[in-house]
């Protein structure tokens, strides 16, 4: 009976062993992407954002056939070895509810995901991605997910124009920021936007983001924008950017619960 500590002990290292816990918040950069049809491979030429809080997951990337953007936000959980994504938005479809169930497997340096039946024009294929870890030790209060409630166009002419109805997404975690709009053009229909990169604190109110891909490649990729940031409670705060030429953007933001 002297030995039965022992014995549990040993055993409860075993468990955890076969059966890790896994632990998804951070930014990843996938670094590939296969889509198999059953037969063969196809190698997809993407560079993804995928962003992980505590509740919400976001992913943001070029099409690959246009210049606009492919995004998607939900609710994830971890159950059984595996992530579940409840997906409430995608640029393809809108507002939508499905689930997309992952087997994740942890590699040295981030992990690697597959979807078994990813439906496309009536055929189930099999998506396989690798990310890396970009995450770093910074944390912040805005890490987390946000909706913009409305923005403030001031033009350096003193004009403005208020959009009380934007439909924006914007998630902060482990130093990265990634933000996707979507809207409609001149014949009504629906595109999306997206940027993402590293994000640093620059003192008590202001932010300083570095845009390393994006929808506009020549006009917002490689360059830094201060953002000045002013919290209204714990889950409202407003973002402030100056331009270049005098206009200035505010936007509103509240937290997803």
């Amino acid at each position: 009976m002297k030995n039965l500590p022992a014995l549990s002990f040993v055993l409860l290292m075993i468990s955890c062993a076969t059966n890790p816990k896994i632990e998804m918040i951070g930014a990843y950069q996938m670094t590939s992407q296969v889509l198999n049809d059953g037969s063969k491979d196809s190698i997809l030429d993407r560079k993804q954002l995928k962003i992980y809080t505590d509740k919400y997951f976001m992913y943001g990337s070029p099409n690959l056939t246009d210049s606009f953007a492919n995004f998607g936000i939900g609710i994830y959980e971890i159950k059984n070895g595996k992530v579940y994504e409840y997906r409430f938005y995608t640029a393809e479809e809108g507002e939508r509810s499905d689930t997309l169930v992952l087997d994740i497997e942890k590699t040295y340096n981030g992990y690697k995901q597959i979807i078994e039946r990813i439906p496309i024009g009536g055929k189930n294929y099999k998506l396989t991605e690798e990310y890396a870890s970009v995450s770093t030790d910074q944390k912040s209060p805005l890490d987390g997910a946000w909706k913009q409630l409305r923005n403030i166009y001031t033009k350096a002419s003193g004009d403005s124009s208020v959009n009380t109805n934007p439909l924006e997404y914007k998630t902060f975690q482990s130093g990265y920021f990634l933000w996707a709009i979507t809207v409609k053009d001149s014949t009504n229909k629906k595109t999306s936007v997206f940027g993402y990169g590293p994000f640093d604190a620059v003192g008590n109110d202001k932010i300083r983001e570095s845009v390393a891909n994006s929808t506009f490649r020549t006009g917002l990729v490689g360059k830094k924008y201060e953002v000045d940031i002013k919290f209204t409670g714990n889950d409202t705060y407003a973002q402030t950017i100056t331009f270049a030429n005098g206009d200035k953007s505010t936007e509103v933001y509240q937290r997803l619960k």
